[in-house]
């Protein structure tokens, strides 16, 4: 199952760097880099956390 979680976060790590890229970033609507900044940053914060968190998922 610890693969499963690390397919996801790789996916997830994707995901923030195609934002990144782009400028823009989904929540409940797109939100654009130039236009909010802070809830930008925010979410792409939230996006990174839970990327990393799902490496480090105990294998039971």
């Amino acid at each position: 199952m610890k693969t499963f979680w690390q397919i996801i976060g790789s996916g997830l790590l994707l995901w923030v760097a195609w934002d990144i890229y782009h400028g823009y970033t989904f929540l409940y609507d797109v939100i654009y880099k130039e236009q909010d900044p802070t809830l930008y940053w925010t979410t792409v914060s939230g996006w990174i956390i839970l990327g990393l968190s799902c490496f480090f998922t105990k294998e039971e």
